[in-house]
């Protein structure tokens, strides 16, 4: 059964299964369980949820949230992102309810098996678990029960806590890009002075290096086989 045809089949039965261990289907929405969070799939009330999460302080991940919408909007945002074949979101939540990071899949290839992470975690949670927690048991659903290949993403190298992250759950460099950013304060302002090399103009336009990074299903399942947890690893913040 391809991919899309298992995550339709998901949607249509809706059905409860209840198994306990963690990183395993609990019931009829919660699609796997770690240490700290839940991941379901994403619904429009989630799209509420992240409409009232704080902005992040820091410019250069503010893009990262979302802007501000009316109720129609996020009827239309939620309705087109829902209905495409290339695209899903999940939703990842605290024990007590709380959105605390959203995760999408992009440019899902049905051949090769393959897609394209993006995750973004609450502002003020970062740096305290969460986003290695809800990753981790993210793939297991991804690999045992998608089925997926691989999972790729970009990162940028500004970014160290995300690669920290990415790297704690296995993900490796396979090569870097550079790719369009828009706030040319990173050349005067002296906050972003030890950041510096990883911007550059090119005429009008001004790029950020971004690594390539991979975890192939292969190499998931041999860090699981081996007991490995990345969330009992303590990361610098």
């Amino acid at each position: 059964m391809g991919i899309l045809s298992t995550l339709n089949l998901w949607r249509k039965k809706r059905s409860s299964i209840i198994l306990g261990q963690r990183g395993m289907v609990l019931d009829n929405r919660v699609l796997a369980r770690g240490h700290k969070t839940l991941v379901h799939q994403f619904m429009r009330e989630d799209v509420d949820k992240w409409m009232a999460w704080p902005m992040h302080q820091d410019p250069l991940y503010a893009s990262s949230y979302p802007r501000t919408m009316n109720r129609f909007e996020r009827d239309d945002w939620f309705q087109d992102r829902s209905s495409r074949n290339d695209y899903m979101m999940f939703a990842a939540e605290d024990f007590q309810g709380n959105l605390i990071g959203l995760i999408t899949l992009r440019n899902i290839e049905r051949n090769r098996t393959h897609a394209v992470l993006g995750i973004t975690i609450r502002p003020e949670i970062l740096g305290s678990g969460f986003g290695t927690d809800c990753l981790w048991i993210f793939l297991y659903y991804y690999f045992e029960t998608l089925h997926f290949d691989a999972l790729i993403l970009d990162v940028a190298a500004y970014n160290y806590r995300a690669q920290r992250v990415y790297e704690k759950c296995g993900f490796v460099r396979t090569g870097e890009h550079w790719g369009h950013y828009d706030d040319y304060s990173v050349f005067y302002n002296d906050y972003y002075k030890n950041i510096r090399n990883y911007f550059r103009q090119r005429g009008a336009w001004i790029e950020t290096l971004y690594y390539d990074m991979i975890l192939r299903r292969y190499d998931y399942l041999h860090l699981r086989k081996q007991g490995y947890d990345p969330t009992q690893i303590r990361t610098q913040k």
